[in-house]
């Protein structure tokens, strides 16, 4: 059962959207936004309706860790390893759980078969193109990060979460899923009014971090998250015929390196 029951109020119905969507992207505590029957019974978690908050808890990871990285070059801690502390935070905050996807999904990639790709993407072990995604991944974000004034870099850090969050939302209303089970089913079939609260709050929160300079940093980012977006959901479409959990994860790290990189260039 997926939808709140009809005596639900909307406070608690939203409470409990915010719930869902923390306990998925972060590893930060929700019980404290939930009634005692809601805790008694997960069964009871919208995580399709629980999309349209994705967007703002990633801006508010990217602005989170951001602080940390603008706290740490306060305190003369050189750019480059206060960048990789800071990402090493983020890691802790979500639990790796996108960095968890992107190496299943490149050790899916060396599958010579649709299924064999599929049965690789469950495994628990990483491989070689694992490790490589990962390394080059934080590589990507640390050298972007460190390359960028601090107040720039918390900016840019909170405007690549929030999008690569976005992103999530994107790829399941285009893209089938490629297994019957598992995250992919249950955002199957999306449901449309979170999808497009969503995407405007995506919207609206990158307009209201960019500020005086909307039009620089917004639709550049934009861009390149749609960019991105499209690349890995083309990829996924040939390699597995659909979106999968880890395809998703895969999403927001490659989405987070190009928006990164590109305010490298903007800057």
């Amino acid at each position: 059962m997926n939808t709140p029951a009809p005596a639900e109020s909307f406070g608690a119905r939203l409470r409990l959207d915010l719930a869902c969507g923390l306990s998925l992207l972060t590893r930060l505590p929700v019980g404290w936004l939930l009634s005692p029957a809601q805790r008694a019974s997960t069964a009871l978690w919208p995580m399709g309706r629980s999309i349209w908050c994705w967007p703002l808890i990633g801006a508010a990871i990217g602005a989170v860790v951001g602080a940390v990285f603008w706290l740490l070059r306060l305190s003369h801690v050189a750019a480059l390893p206060a960048a990789g502390l800071a990402l090493a935070f983020q890691c802790v905050l979500t639990g790796g759980l996108h960095e968890d996807g992107l190496a299943d999904m490149a050790d899916g990639c060396g599958g010579a078969t649709r299924e064999r790709r599929l049965e690789i993407m469950r495994d628990s072990r990483i491989g070689s193109y694992g490790v490589m995604a990962l390394g080059l991944s934080l590589l990507v974000r640390a050298s972007a990060v460190a390359a960028l004034p601090a107040g720039v870099a918390v900016l840019a850090l909170a405007v690549s979460a929030c999008l690569a969050r976005a992103v999530l939302l994107v790829l399941p209303a285009c893209l089938p899923p490629a297994r019957p089970d598992g995250l992919a089913r249950s955002l199957n079939p999306l449901p449309r009014g979170p999808l497009w609260v969503g995407l405007a709050l995506a919207g609206v929160s990158v307009v209201a971090l960019a500020g005086e300079m909307t039009v620089l940093v917004s639709l550049p980012a934009v861009a390149i998250a749609l960019a991105a977006c499209g690349l890995v959901g083309m990829a996924a479409r040939r390699l597995l015929g659909g979106y999968t959990g880890d395809v998703l994860g895969a999403a927001a790290v490659f989405t987070e390196c190009l928006v990164l990189a590109g305010f490298t260039a903007l800057f």
